[in-house]
């Protein structure tokens, strides 16, 4: 099932959600770990927080406009300290993990041609994986594009190398005209069962 332009959710980034994710970020990120970017200074740690997080927070606003119940791992949470998480957000035991990316496309046209869900393979994929890209690097637009369930995902022909500076690391590279790569009504109708 290819995802389709109209299948996109477009969504202008909040204020209060601006606040909240800036708010988060600093307290978790002076804890974080490398993953698959090793080297990076804690004030990058920070900034790419912060983008993961207004990501997270307007998926989680656009799942309760469709009228569910959302809790965010921040909001439960025992400690900032540590860096594992169940879920960033869960939806009727539903575990969703949210990746997101600052778009190197001006439109959602060329996103869906060019880009993937995109899954570091040394990170315990969630029961489901959400697709966004940034607009731009002002990060005021997000596409929320597409989802996957850890099943598909973790398929070994979605397995590939990509260059992150000087190494090599595989990531589960599933593009969006992937027969499992879901649109965003068919998220509605997964999380109501």
């Amino acid at each position: 099932m290819a995802v389709r332009v109209n299948n996109v959710v477009q969504r202008s980034i909040a204020p209060f959600e601006i606040a909240k994710g800036v708010i988060a970020s600093l307290w978790k990120s002076s804890f974080m770990q490398d993953t698959f970017v090793r080297g990076r200074e804690v004030f990058e740690k920070y900034q790419r927080s912060v983008i993961g997080d207004l990501a997270k927070l307007s998926v989680k606003n656009w799942l309760e406009e469709q009228g569910f119940g959302v809790t965010d791992w921040d909001d439960v949470r025992n400690s900032w300290r540590s860096q594992r998480k169940d879920y960033d957000l869960q939806v009727n035991n539903h575990n969703i993990e949210i990746r997101s990316s600052i778009s190197q496309y001006v439109n959602i046209r060329d996103v869906l041609r060019n880009e993937h869900i995109i899954h570091p393979c040394n990170v315990r994929v969630k029961e489901v994986t959400i697709q966004a890209f940034f607009a731009n690097k002002n990060c005021d637009e997000l596409w929320i594009v597409s989802w996957a369930l850890k099943r598909h995902l973790e398929n070994g022909n979605l397995r590939s190398p990509r260059r992150i500076g000087p190494r090599l690391v595989d990531f589960y590279l599933m593009p969006f005209t992937h027969r499992n790569a879901r649109p965003m009504n068919a998220l509605l109708r997964f999380l109501r069962t």
